[in-house]
């Protein structure tokens, strides 16, 4: 009886376990939240390439301004590398499109409050809207040149490597970062508003101190207490809708004088100027009333 080959043993591999996953952390978090933002920032502009639409145009903005607004202040309050380079990149690029959305802000919202308002005939001259819209038109092929031009991989690579030396910052120490960041922008904000009627300029840097601290609130809203935080966002959101469309009539005046020369001669557009000089001053006065209710809610940041 032939002996049967011996078979060499095979060891059963046993399954390796999950490796665990790691805890989640604070600075994780707001990293994470920026890369959000980069990533909306990202697609909002490939949809512009595709085809330019004006709510594309401000998606782009409002996501590059969510990172501009704030990254430079939590970098600043926290220890090591600043991330410099990243934050003149997306100013840059975001810089590069705003002449078309006051355009479209004018057009598309502006003027038909102005004809909606009565007594100026329910159009603009002809002529006159030909201009603008000729205008316009040069105005988006400017953004979709600069957007060619505005590649995030760069930024995006930049901002990881700075994230990377910043894992291992503690929830509290980035609390503590968070209640200084804030605290910042609330005292820049009141020392602008003080400021606010003195011209376009004025008013435009008061509506840019709402947004910063209603963007670093809103970045930060995980580490306090939700009910507080939300409060101010509420409040903030009241004030900057008010400036925003202060801003925006304004600025509709400026830019009728700027690219109508003959403005001062047509009536419909005096008609046009006078109104929009009116109505700034009203939302104005909203944005002040909001702004001495939101400085009584309290200090949460300072607990």
């Amino acid at each position: 009886m032939s002996a049967i080959p011996h078979q060499p043993s095979q060891s059963i591999p046993r399954p390796r376990p999950p490796k665990a996953a790691k805890p989640p952390s604070a600075i994780a978090d707001l990293c994470a939240t920026y890369d959000g933002y980069l990533a909306k920032a990202t697609k909002a502009r490939a949809a512009l390439l595709r085809k330019y639409e004006s709510k594309s145009l401000h998606a782009w903005r409002v996501s590059l301004r969510r990172i501009t607004a704030t990254l430079d202040r939590v970098a600043a309050a926290l220890p090591g590398e600043q991330p410099d380079g990243v934050l003149a990149q997306l100013k840059e690029f975001r810089n590069a499109t705003g002449g078309a959305r006051d355009l479209d802000i004018l057009l598309d919202e502006t003027l038909p409050a102005f004809l909606a308002h009565g007594g100026h005939g329910d159009r603009l001259d002809g002529e006159l809207l030909h201009a603008l819209n000729a205008r316009r038109v040069h105005g988006h092929q400017e953004a979709v040149e600069g957007l060619k031009k505005a590649r995030l991989t760069t930024a995006v690579h930049h901002f990881h490597a700075w994230a990377e030396t910043h894992r291992n910052v503690t929830e509290d120490e980035l609390r503590a970062a968070a209640a200084s960041v804030i605290d910042t922008r609330f005292r820049q904000l009141r020392k602008r508003a003080a400021r606010m009627h003195e011209g376009r300029i004025r008013l435009h840097r008061a509506r840019t101190a709402t947004k910063k601290l209603r963007y670093t609130i809103e970045l930060f809203q995980p580490l306090f207490p939700r009910e507080a935080s939300q409060a101010w966002l509420e409040k903030l959101a009241e004030v900057q809708s008010h400036l925003g469309e202060a801003h925006d009539r304004l600025t509709a005046r400026a830019l009728c004088k700027e690219l109508l020369p003959a403005s001062s001669e047509h009536a419909q557009l005096r008609a046009l100027r006078k109104w929009a000089k009116h109505t700034a001053g009203e939302a104005a006065a909203k944005a002040e009333h909001s702004l001495e209710r939101l400085d009584k809610l309290g200090h949460y940041w300072r607990h």
